[in-house]
Formats: structure tokens, sequence, C-alpha cells
């Protein structure tokens, strides 16, 4: 007998008496029909050096009406040129993210409990925010109508507009509102596609449109509410003309939503929501979210404090959330979550390029090699458990796309599990030599199996590996 299996989701179970998903690690599916399945596992992308900033990397930004691609990078707010040479625009102390709204003639970075206008004629300027105790300390903000829309956790406020002119160094005492659909403290502010401002509370979202007040200029829509709220100022990110952000309903646990009129939409499968339960508010605090759209392909990418999640959208749309999360690591050994964060696409070179959360490097996103700054990386595939009870498994033969790979080192590991904890000692298989165009990914003779088994696949490699349907024969 054949049976077809697919590797975009395994099984394993869990201490908590559970069955749980067996995400796959560094690998992400492609939909295409071929071999008698729906698509293949790709391993993803990996990053090559561009170059060395000053630390940390905070927040990064192309700002298309400057021309210029800024970070904030540990104590300096730089700007990275085409080739990554950096110049250093001035000091911004902290460590923590920072949010990057913009508006026709100036880029904002609020962070640290500060306000920042860089142009470059003016250079970087801090705006007064302490003079008036309720503007000081500001999280968040984005730029709407002519005005930055502030938030520091307590009140709303904006910068100025007089005679029609904007007047962005200064706050007007009297322009300022405090939200008002939920008590609890506001945690991020995002100007929405239909031109309104989403303002996040932990447990509730309001909406406020432009009225052209005289103090605040803005006013809160009254029937748009949402009772979802937001965990961390910068656990939202903005895809394909909609906001998904990390947070909850007051009595409910964490999730990962998108943004909808009138609601939101849960996007995580309960193995995500598993994950993100390990963590308490607190520990989330500096929690990001970013997005990538990559030929045809649309990404969520989560940073939490020790995993990077990342959600394939466009796999999200066809076939659905259960297979399109993946878990993003960097190293082979001394395994991290994933070291690339902030990733900005520059047009002036047409390609992604990523800040560190480890150190200072730059790194340019590579669809040709999986090295991470000249490192090998591990990536894991698991099968769904098969029922094969009492039976003998003669030949696993998984479909791959040989001869490409770039170095002879394309070595597979593979082990089975009957239990879903345990895994059997690892036999290897050559994916491939290059050029080896019609190579046969076979393994023979592995075993009675005694209830149900899964096939787990590990590699390490200089070369990106591609995986379709396994056909099972067994007896």
């Amino acid at each position: 007998m054949e049976q077809t299996i697919t590797f975009i989701k395994g099984d394993k179970a869990s201490s908590e008496t559970d069955y749980r998903d067996n995400l796959p690690v560094n690998m992400s599916a492609v939909l295409r029909p071929i071999f008698d399945a729906e698509g293949y596992m790709l391993e993803t992308e990996g990053l090559d050096s561009f170059g060395t900033a000053f630390g940390i990397d905070r927040g990064g930004l192309w700002n298309e009406r400057l021309g210029q691609h800024f970070r904030l990078s540990s104590t300096h707010f730089i700007s990275v040129s085409a080739i990554g040479n950096i110049t250093d625009l001035g000091i911004i102390l902290g460590s923590d993210q920072a949010s990057l709204p913009y508006s026709f003639s100036t880029q904002g970075i609020v962070v640290n409990g500060e306000f920042w206008l860089y142009d470059p004629i003016g250079g970087l300027v801090l705006v007064d925010t302490t003079s008036n105790p309720n503007f000081s300390d500001p999280i968040d903000g984005a730029w709407i109508d002519g005005y930055y829309f502030l938030t520091n956790g307590r009140y709303l406020y904006h910068t100025s507009i007089v005679a029609g002119v904007p007047d962005e160094t200064v706050i007007n005492p009297l322009s300022i509102a405090v939200e008002s659909l939920s008590p609890s403290p506001v945690v991020g502010v995002a100007r929405t596609t239909d031109n309104f401002v989403a303002v996040f509370s932990r447990y509730g979202t309001d909406f406020y449109q432009n009225v052209g007040g005289v103090t605040f200029a803005f006013e809160r829509i009254q029937a748009r509410g949402m009772s979802v709220g937001l965990v961390a100022t910068h656990a939202k990110a903005f895809l394909e003309d909609t906001w998904f952000f990390v947070g909850s309903r007051k009595t409910e646990s964490l999730s990962v939503f998108a943004m909808q009129t009138g609601g939101a939409e849960k996007v995580a499968t309960r193995e995500v929501e598993k994950v993100l339960s390990k963590y308490a508010d607190s520990e989330l605090i500096n929690v990001s979210m970013e997005t990538r759209q990559l030929f045809g392909y649309s990404y969520l990418i989560i940073h939490l404090p020790r995993e990077t999640l990342m959600l394939n959208y466009t796999i999200a749309k066809s076939v659905g959330v259960e297979f399109a999360w993946t878990v993003l690591q960097s190293g082979s050994v001394n395994i991290t979550p994933w070291q690339g964060i902030n990733g900005i696409y520059d047009p002036r070179i047409g390609g992604w390029v990523y800040g560190n959360r480890y150190n200072a490097s730059l790194g340019l996103l590579d669809d040709i090699t999986p090295l991470q700054f000249g490192a090998m990386q591990q990536w894991y595939l698991d099968t769904p458990y098969m029922n094969l009870d009492a039976l003998s498994v003669d030949q696993l033969e998984v479909l791959t796309v040989p001869g490409f790979n770039t170095d002879d080192d394309a070595t597979v590991f593979i082990s089975q599990t009957q239990d879903g904890v345990f895994y059997s000692q690892e036999d290897t298989i050559k994916y491939g030599a290059p050029g080896e165009y019609n190579k046969r990914f076979v393994k023979r003779r592995l075993g009675y199996v005694r209830n149900f088994v899964s096939y787990r696949l590990r590699g390490v490699s200089r070369s990106r590996m591609a995986f379709s349907a396994a056909r099972i024969r067994y007896g």
C-alpha cells in the first residue's frame, strides 16, 4: 500500500496531555500544485552582510518623501545608503523600540518618552513635551491630515496647524483628549486606510476622525469601536491594507488578529495561542511585529522574547491559517529567535534590509542561500501522525528539487517517532550534489510500526532546500 503525506504541519504530544502542532522551523509553504500535492515547503531566505551600524536595531523605515533609509541603531539615528554606508544623524538615548511616523517634510521618532523630528535642513530636533505634564512621555504616534497624532498612554494629543500651515514642533496645550471606549491604558495608535486614527487600549480599540475641532481636531466615531485591544505598542503591523496585532478581549487569552470594520478576525491557530500563553503581559512589553511582501507572498513576523513566529498570509487566505505558521530561528547549535528585525524594502536596491536584534550587523535578505551572515541555519519538517497499526514501512520517498544546491554538503537527517515525544536515532540521506538533477530522495526498510508514526526531516546546509510531498509504502 502507498500513501502520500505532506510536511506543511506535523503533530506532537505535549506534557499537558494534549496533541499539538509541530510547526515547521525555517521552512515555509509555497502554493503550487506539483507531484500530487498542493504545494511544497521551501527553506526560508538567508541574510547577507549589508553593513555595520552602531548596535541593536530599534526601528527602521524607508521614507519615500525624503528618499532615505532611516534606522535607530542603539542610541544613533542613522541613514543607510544604497551600498550599506552609515551616516550618523544624531543621538537618541534609550533601548526600546521606536515608532517612526513621518510627514511631507519631516521624519518623526517617538521613543524613550520623547518626540523627535528630523529633516535634512534642520537636522534632529527634540520637540518639547515636558512643559505640559499631560504631554510628557509619549509612547506612540501617527501622522494624519497634517498632524502628528500622539499618545502617552493617558491622553491623546497632536501637533498644531496655524493658519492652515502645520507647525510640527508645537503642541497646543488645549489639543488634548482622553480615550473613552476602554478604561484600560492606551497602548498605541495607527492610521487606517480610510484616514481614521485607530487608538488601541489594552482591551479595546476606538477610532477617531478629523472634524476640524478648534482645540482637539479629532472626534471619536461613536459606532465603530472594538472590544479587542493591543498587548504592546509595537505588537502591530500593516499588511495588504489591514492592521494586524497581538492582543485580546478582556476575558480572553492572547491571540493574533486582523482588524476588520466593526471587529477583528483571529488569524492565530490553537498552537500559536499556546505559544503566546507562555508569556505574561509584562514579558511582552517589547514584542514587535513587522511584515514582508516577496515574490507574490505576504508575511507577518512576530518577534517574541523567546520565539519568532511567521504567518504566511498568502497561504492562510488560500488554504487556511492551520497551514500557514512557521517558526523562524537563527543558529545551528546555539539556537536563538531569528536575528533579523525591522526589515524595510529599499527601492534603490530592490531588496529587503534588516537590522539585528542582537548586534550591529545589517543584513540583506537573500533568496539564493539560507546562510545568515555566513553561518548555517538549522531547519525542521515533521509529518502528521499516520495510523499504520502493526504494519511495516518499506519505503519513504520525499520529492525534492535536487541538483541546484551550491555546495556538496546537502545532507538531510531523518528520524521517526512512535509516541510523539521521543525520536529514533537519525539516518542520513544525501539531498543531492550540484548538477545531480535526477537524484531520488529515498529511505528504505524503516521498520515495524506498533501503532502510529511520524517522520522528521532535519538539515543544516549551505544550500537552500525544498521538499514536496512524501510517498510512504507499507504493508
